[in-house]
């Protein structure tokens, strides 16, 4: 079975669910659920703000390593 990801909150799920948007530029968005898409083109919010998105999480990780990273450079001056 193919997994498609969607575009706003990162969440995989079967390809026969979910809503696909085609724009007239040739690009395919897939959306895993409504709330995804209102948060997205109605509200337009941006996914690494939004807590229940993954790019969230991702971002938060890196941002957890740079000052772990600054924190362990002070300490060896």
């Amino acid at each position: 079975m193919v997994k498609a990801k969607c575009i706003f909150s990162g969440k995989e799920q079967e390809d026969y669910k979910g809503v696909y948007l085609l724009k007239n530029d040739g690009s395919v968005n897939y959306y895993s659920s409504s709330k995804a898409i209102k948060n997205h083109l109605k509200l337009k919010r941006d996914k690494r703000k939004v807590r229940w998105a993954e790019a969230f999480h991702i971002t938060r990780e890196k941002r957890k390593k740079r000052e772990a990273e600054k924190i362990k450079k002070t300490k060896q001056k």
